[in-house]
């Protein structure tokens, strides 16, 4: 049975008032299920977006399509809709680097730094910065985190940076404040980690800037498999859909994937910290201490 954790004695001394007013906003659907839709829901997305005059680039799709042929399928890849929706939201914002927090297999890493320069003028530099809390991959203990990097993109492996065994708390030697036009957050979805990371990495992500979340609707889809009999081998965990649902700013959904902007204002986040934190924990009860402690401390930095 899950508990509600009892939340920290001195936050609402650091929460602003207006800061509780603010309600989830319906997000705006941006959905590109197929490679068939991919031109079609770029622009949309592009519109969306404000940049309307953006377009994909040179075999930006044939690149992505040869991405996903190279990989081994492994546990907790991206779906093809959920690469789509990453490439394609990438190529439009155009970030000049990255960073994403929970490497896995590396996949995803390699899909970023194929995003943000798909000619790759500088293969030397590198554009992302990819974070795991473990050192080996979860779906394989005898392999190292982001062992498929150099397979995927043995043309440029250096544009990525493997970081692990390290935290979200290590951002803070991967970037300067306000540098980021966009993070992506795809680590342990047990909430509320994902708010945690949100967090940490808000301080790095200019006002305005987005944050990319994957497995938005992982607990529902978990729960409606077994609904319909379907057997699922892990429990179902909603603490990226939580914090997605939860966001009363600007948010796009594209499907299990979404991105969230953050407001001009970083105080304002106190609002949603302090909701979401009153939800149950997911994590294991001897963890709950620390975590409070942890999203307290970097949740003071909004300030």
């Amino acid at each position: 049975m899950k508990v509600v954790p009892k939340w920290f004695p001195d936050l609402r001394q650091f929460v602003p008032h207006f800061a509780t007013k603010e309600s989830p906003q319906i997000p705006i659907a941006c959905k590109i299920q197929s490679y068939q839709e991919y031109e079609l829901g770029y622009r949309k997305l592009a519109i969306t977006l404000g940049r309307a005059s953006s377009k994909p680039a040179p075999r930006e799709l044939e690149l992505l399509r040869l991405l996903i042929d190279r990989r081994t399928n492994p546990v907790g890849s991206l779906g093809v809709p959920d690469c789509l929706f990453m490439t394609a939201f990438v190529s439009i914002i155009r970030p000049r680097r990255m960073i994403e927090i929970g490497t896995g297999s590396g996949f995803s890493s390699a899909l970023l730094a194929c995003a943000i320069d798909p000619r790759r003028t500088d293969s030397c530099t590198p554009c992302v910065d990819t974070l795991d809390a473990h050192a080996t991959y979860f779906g394989d203990r005898e392999l190292p985190v982001g062992f498929e990097v150099p397979r995927l993109i043995s043309e440029f492996p250096r544009a990525v940076r493997v970081h692990a065994p390290r935290e979200s708390d290590y951002i803070q030697n991967l970037a300067f404040p306000n540098e980021l036009d966009m993070a992506f957050i795809d680590a342990n979805h047990q909430h509320p980690c994902p708010l945690l990371d949100l967090l940490r990495l808000v301080p790095y992500v200019r006002s305005g800037g987005w944050i990319l979340l994957h497995d938005i609707r992982l607990g529902t889809l978990v729960e409606e498999s077994r609904k319909n009999g379907v057997p699922v081998a892990y429990e179902p965990v909603f603490g990226a859909e939580w914090l997605f649902d939860e966001w009363p700013w600007t948010k796009i959904d594209g499907g299990n994937i979404g991105a969230i902007q953050l407001p001009m204002e970083r105080k304002a986040i106190w609002g949603p910290v302090r909701r979401l934190m009153k939800r149950p924990f997911e994590v294991c009860e001897q963890s709950y201490r620390r975590l409070r402690d942890e999203v307290s401390e970097a949740a003071r930095t909004l300030d």
